[in-house]
């Protein structure tokens, strides 16, 4: 049975972790959480806060290849994080890089509306192909999509143009549904990589089955 879990009772567990193929980060030192991610995604797991908040899946951008985070993250956080993967910063008023970017190992789509040099450390630094868009009409796009090297969930909003530009810069099929009982921004309720996923505890049945199909077609 693939693990469901809450973060301090939260079904909203896209907001606390942010995960790749390697490594996980997570924003609150809960020992089930910890140990589900390392159980069930096969990673390195570090906790720590993000300029001082636990919502680090909002916050951090990250792939295989790094992490990219605001210049606002404490040297504290930061040496954290560097125990596990490369780290830039970048200088930006956007803070929430995991709300405005949906990436891979192979590619990214990015908010239409954020500063140049937050899409060009996502190509050059993190070694993606780069788009703009939206996913399900939504520009946080971070938080309106799970991708995997393997497949990925998307927004059931996500029209067939969104659902084949995904498809074409990141290098995967992917399918679309919602987490926790109807939530649309899949984002906040669901965490994988290619080697398995978590949902938010109040995701059902017939939402896992289609999670599943999605990302392990």
């Amino acid at each position: 049975m693939p693990k469901l879990l809450a973060i301090k009772g939260v079904p909203l567990i896209g907001l606390y972790v942010r995960a790749t193929e390697e490594f996980a980060i997570v924003g609150v030192n809960e020992r089930g959480v910890v140990e589900s991610l390392k159980e069930e995604l096969d990673v390195d797991v570090v906790v720590t806060t993000v300029m001082g908040s636990e919502l680090v899946g909002a916050l951090v951008c990250a792939n295989s290849k790094g992490v990219l985070v605001n210049s606002q993250i404490s040297r504290r956080e930061l040496e954290r994080i560097e125990k596990i993967a490369e780290v830039k910063t970048v200088e930006s008023n956007v803070t929430c890089l995991g709300n405005v970017v949906c990436l891979n190992d192979r590619g990214a789509i990015i908010h239409p509306e954020v500063d140049e040099n937050i899409e060009e450390s996502v190509r050059d630094f993190l070694d993606v192909e780069t788009a703009r868009g939206t996913i399900g009409g939504v520009k946080t796009v971070g938080m309106s999509a799970v991708v995997t090297n393997r497949g990925g969930l998307l927004n059931p909003n996500a029209s067939e143009w969104e659902i084949r530009k995904v498809e074409d810069v990141m290098k995967v099929d992917v399918g679309t549904g919602t987490v926790n009982f109807g939530v649309e921004l899949v984002g906040t309720g669901l965490v994988a990589n290619s080697k398995g996923y978590v949902a938010g505890k109040d995701t059902t049945g017939f939402e896992l089955g289609l999670i599943e199909e999605a990302l392990f077609p």
